[in-house]
């Protein structure tokens, strides 16, 4: 990734006090940004037209790729290609459900990309549930070369797997990734990413939807996930089934 143009697209959003509100961005700052892939156009898009770009990147891009990705991610603070598995699991059910909301598959005019890839390079994604933001994750990631995951990256998701096996039966997702820094030692926010997006892939997956919620949370796909859901070995093996987890 080149560094200058991934300092240009964080910056027009991001500063040491959070979020920008003025995205000004300098027309040559676009320019070099776009020429590197990292930024772009905005774009008008169908809903056929996502419906149609996401069947053919599923086909596109091999399974393994997208766990290569999320393994590598690991150790390597690549958290864009840890993103690729929970839009993978994304795409799928959009294409395979046909009661999903219009919403959720992110057609529309004019829609802005740039701040879909600052949220993807950035946090790893906040938008997994949107299909537009699945396909521009997939298609980008699909152009990436990623290398064999290493015997440290499997060894510390083994780690993660055997935290969640172990997980007191009544921990939330909060007490869990605050328990989870003893193995995956990342900030805050970027532990919580991780659970979502192993959420987004069912493999941290709630067993219930009656369990208390509090009245403020920023959980998503593992909201209702408690520690006796421990995780789930089957789709563990979908998505993981070239490796030797369990």
């Amino acid at each position: 990734m080149d560094k200058k143009a991934k300092n240009i697209l964080l910056k027009t959003y991001w500063s040491a006090q959070g979020w920008k509100m003025n995205h000004k961005i300098e027309p040559e700052d676009f320019e070099y940004a776009k020429s590197k892939g990292l930024m772009f156009d905005s774009i008008s898009i169908s809903k056929e037209d996502v419906i149609s770009r996401l069947n053919q990147i599923l086909i596109d891009i091999p399974l393994k790729k997208v766990t290569d990705a999320f393994l590598c991610s690991l150790t390597n603070n690549r958290v864009d290609w840890r993103s690729g598995l929970g839009s993978f699991a994304n795409a799928k059910r959009l294409l395979e459900n046909k009661n999903i909301d219009e919403i959720l598959y992110g057609h529309g005019k004019d829609i802005n990309l740039n701040v879909l890839n600052f949220e993807r390079i950035k946090f790893g994604g906040v938008r997994h549930v949107i299909g537009l933001y699945n396909l521009l994750d997939l298609e980008l990631l699909q152009k990436e070369i990623v290398p064999t995951p290493t015997k440290e990256d499997i060894e510390i998701f083994k780690q993660i797997l055997h935290k969640l096996e172990n997980a007191d039966a009544n921990e939330t997702p909060s007490v869990f990734r605050d328990n989870l820094k003893d193995v995956f030692n990342k900030s805050k926010n970027e532990r919580a990413s991780l659970m979502e997006i192993l959420g987004c892939a069912e493999i941290i997956k709630p067993l219930r939807f009656d369990r208390k919620i509090p009245a403020k949370y920023d959980w998503g796909f593992v909201l209702h996930w408690r520690g006796e859901d421990k995780y789930d070995k089957t789709n563990l093996k979908m998505y993981f089934r070239d490796y030797n987890l369990e």
